[in-house]
């Protein structure tokens, strides 16, 4: 088995879009129960009770929705350096930020699709008052059970012109494939990545023809099922739209559910996630028709209108 990069520690933090950024940060404190952490000019900076950097999420005001750049942290100073001279010799960095709120100086890079994403090494941690720390000295503060209570941030997803094109560039940068979709023809129209043990920290769907912008949606992990389920009665309960009632992915085994945030966004609320520890585990490659995004065989996302043109490709 060839020796494969690992620049990466973690997923970081993503910058969301919102043209309603007020209503999209009362979304996120009031329904899934994050914390704020500090504003600067258009954007806000919000985390999880159970995260301990600064951040995990920016929502950034502008004129449409969408994703406004992926954060990864490097495994330490050194791999931070050796990521960079591995990007640009990929030819595809963008070059150096002195750093944001939270973090110190990062790389930032394109993706093959224009994706915009940066590496850092240096962190902020979160600073919390004395009235939120937990007696648990391994969590950074207690759970404030404020709507969702979602724990932690999981994973963006991705629109993509070419599926199998951003996995082998994610491989490069020290990516594990986890599980892949294919359509009859064998096009993988879908892929999950990961650098940790999580079943995915970025996953990719196919967008042959770019309609759909480059974001699918953004994760925050909670435990368990029941709270998915509590979940879909907090978005309900204060106004807001399930896209999709609480069902139980076959690809990633998690339960989960999907809103739409104020500003546009989908956001998933997904608890049950399994953890794959082993190096060389997957690619476990999924068909459509075997409906990996439903284990009940009820809600096929593939045959949406929003997947036409992996229909057609098939």
């Amino acid at each position: 088995m060839p020796k494969r990069n690992h620049f990466i520690s973690q997923l970081a933090h993503v910058e969301l879009l919102s043209p309603k950024l007020e209503e999209s940060v009362k979304f996120f404190r009031e329904v899934l129960g994050m914390e704020e952490s500090g504003r600067v000019g258009q954007s806000v900076y919000m985390r999880a009770w159970g995260e301990f950097f600064h951040h995990s999420l920016k929502i950034t005001e502008a004129k449409t929705n969408g994703v406004g750049h992926i954060s990864w942290r490097a495994e330490s100073e050194e791999d931070l350096l050796d990521a960079v001279q591995y990007i640009e010799n990929m030819g595809c960095g963008k070059g150096w930020i002195d750093g944001d709120l939270g973090h110190g100086r990062a790389y930032q890079y394109y993706s093959p699709d224009g994706h915009l994403e940066e590496i850092f090494w240096e962190v902020e941690l979160a600073e919390i008052p004395d009235h939120l720390k937990s007696k648990w000295r391994s969590r950074p503060q207690k759970n404030p059970s404020r709507g969702a209570s979602v724990r932690r941030l999981d994973h963006v997803t991705l629109w993509t012109s070419d599926v199998t094109r951003h996995t082998n560039f994610y491989k490069e940068l020290g990516f594990k494939h986890n599980e892949g979709i294919v359509i009859p023809n064998g096009t993988e129209v879908g892929s999950l990545l990961a650098v940790s043990s999580l079943s995915h920290e970025i996953a990719l769907f196919a967008d042959f023809r770019k309609e759909h912008g480059q974001l699918n949606h953004l994760c925050f992990a909670v435990e368990n099922r029941d709270q998915v389920l509590e979940t879909a009665d907090y978005v309900v309960d204060n106004g807001y739209r399930l896209e999709m009632k609480p069902f139980k992915h076959a690809v990633g085994e998690a339960f989960t559910t999907y809103a739409i945030e104020p500003g546009g966004n989908r956001i998933e609320i997904y608890g049950g996630s399994p953890l794959y520890f082993a190096p060389d585990y997957g690619p476990k490659m999924w068909k459509v028709e075997e409906n990996p995004n439903d284990a009940w065989d009820e809600v096929n996302i593939f045959e949406s209108a929003q997947f036409d043109s992996i229909k057609e490709r098939a």
